[in-house]
């Protein structure tokens, strides 16, 4: 409790800091709202892992930890369909085929205590949702989805096979219908029932990077979030374009009971210079919350992008 408190603090200096800068970085565009998934309580490691390990000073993430395969390392990504309504809750049913073609049933526990985490954003990068499946017996996996709009969805899994190694496996489902794909300003402020919520640090390619999120309510500090899976935040990164996915580490654990805030610390090793889509979640009063930002790596032009189309 101690670490997280002070954490907290520190980041919260830093919140200050950088709070001057809170107009010229909050750029009024559209959204996509993200469904709320049930709330799950677990425990995290001393540094809480929201994605896959990558070494500082790599430029390019591992075989088969970036998403942009169905299949990598002998495993693929099966939806059993690929289609799904727009504006309606219905289930995303898929499995993960082994070298042998079958599925796949052992699987070891990840660091936020769940075994496969599936991530769902439109491949404009508009609209993340974050869910914890359920695997049955037989190896098929069912997420509980409703997508706000039409369009291509890309789907992200997230997992270890046992005595495997970290995996993410992508791919893409439709949703019927006409709809306009977003383009997005470089933006590092965003807001969200009443929150105002700033990311800080600067992105470098092929170097670990440190990220700092401060959340505010109303205008004042937040001081008492609340753990989500071991830790007080997840920031979830994906290249612009392509939706390329980025592992980031939050920086404290968060047992059940503490209380941080108004700053959160992650690291992340972008792979290449670029755009990325970062979103960040968060739990307060009971409710999780999403706020998505758009941050250029240092040095990098910093066009608008609507992603793939």
């Amino acid at each position: 409790m101690l670490t997280a408190v002070r954490l907290g603090a520190y980041v919260g200096v830093l919140g200050v800091v950088f709070g001057a800068a809170w107009g010229a970085g909050s750029l009024a565009r559209p959204s996509v709202a993200p469904a709320t998934p049930a709330a799950v309580t677990a425990e995290g490691p001393a540094s809480a892992h929201t994605g896959m390990d990558m070494s500082p000073g790599t430029t390019e993430a591992r075989a088969g930890t970036d998403g942009l395969a169905a299949t990598a390392g002998g495993y693929t990504l099966v939806p059993a369909t690929t289609a799904l309504a727009a504006e309606r809750s219905s289930d995303l049913t898929f499995a993960v085929a082994g070298p042998d073609g079958r599925p796949v049933t052992a699987f070891a526990p990840r660091a936020d205590g769940s075994t496969l985490r599936l991530l769902v954003v439109r491949r404009d990068g508009a609209g993340l949702q974050v869910a914890h499946p359920e695997m049955a017996a037989d190896g098929t996996w069912r997420a509980p989805l409703r997508l706000p709009t039409a369009g291509t969805w890309r789907i992200l899994a997230e997992f270890t096979p046992e005595g495997g190694t970290p995996t993410v496996l992508g791919t893409d489902v439709f949703a019927p219908g006409d709809f306009t794909p977003l383009e997005f300003p470089v933006a590092r402020a965003a807001q969200v029932a009443g929150y105002q919520v700033r990311i800080d640090g600067d992105l470098r390619a092929g170097a670990e990077s440190a990220v700092f999120a401060t959340v505010s309510l109303d205008g004042r500090a937040v001081t008492d979030l609340e753990p989500e899976r071991g830790t007080f935040g997840d920031l979830v990164a994906l290249r612009a374009g392509d939706l390329a996915y980025t592992p980031v580490t939050a920086q404290t654990r968060a047992e059940p009971g503490d209380r941080s805030g108004p700053g959160i610390a992650f690291t992340t090793t972008v792979p290449t210079e670029g755009i990325y889509r970062l979103f960040l979640r968060f739990r307060h009063a009971g409710e999780i919350h999403t706020v998505d930002f758009t941050v250029p790596t240092t040095g990098a032009a910093t066009t608008t992008t609507g992603g793939a189309r």
